[in-house]
């Protein structure tokens, strides 16, 4: 019976703990990103609610909150974003986004239900995040590498805000060189 138990115990904390993928992830953003289109921006606290949408969609995905503060009662801006994932365990430091190992472990992270994400971060502290989906690497013109499978949400021109695209979508190539790719430690 001890057996048993200890056996039962080991099978929940591994999916508790483990990675995940909400197998809806595609169907899930798209209402998010619908949502996302029709947010008022406009802030009452000095941030706009359009924000969320990107932690949001991590949750959705991966079932990550890593990018909920709670001590600010909402999700993290990307200069905040940045800021985390630069002194936390969860996350490691994949490489840069002309990096074309870098790219391919984010696609690899993805395919294997383990959260990914890119982020640019300008001198201003302006910037933009993007999350690895799962998908296929596909060649990119712009920034000259195969580049996985990502998912955008442009809270300042929704327009752009995207799912199931090249990571290169999100990013001029000209950035490329700031892009740092990131991936969840389970």
């Amino acid at each position: 019976m001890k057996r048993i138990l200890t056996v039962i115990f080991l099978i929940c904390a591994t999916v508790s703990f483990g990675q995940s993928l909400n197998n809806n992830w595609k169907q899930d953003l798209t209402k998010e990103l619908e949502l996302m289109k029709a947010c008022d921006d406009s802030p009452t606290t000095g941030v706009s609610p359009c924000n969320k949408f990107m932690g949001e969609a991590l949750k959705t995905v991966y079932k990550v909150d890593d990018f909920y503060s709670k001590n600010l009662g909402r999700y993290m801006l990307t200069a905040e974003i940045a800021a985390f994932l630069k002194n936390s365990n969860k996350w490691t430091l994949l490489g840069h986004g002309y990096e074309q190992k870098a790219l391919n472990e984010a696609q690899n992270y993805a395919n294997n239900k383990k959260a990914a994400i890119a982020i640019y971060v300008n001198e201003e502290g302006l910037g933009h995040v993007a999350i690895i989906a799962p998908g296929d690497l596909r060649l990119s013109g712009t920034w000259g590498f195969q580049v996985p499978n990502s998912v955008s949400f442009f809270p300042a021109d929704k327009g752009k805000s995207y799912i199931n695209k090249s990571l290169s979508y999100a990013f001029a190539g000209n950035q490329i060189r700031g892009v740092l790719i990131y991936g969840r430690n389970y």
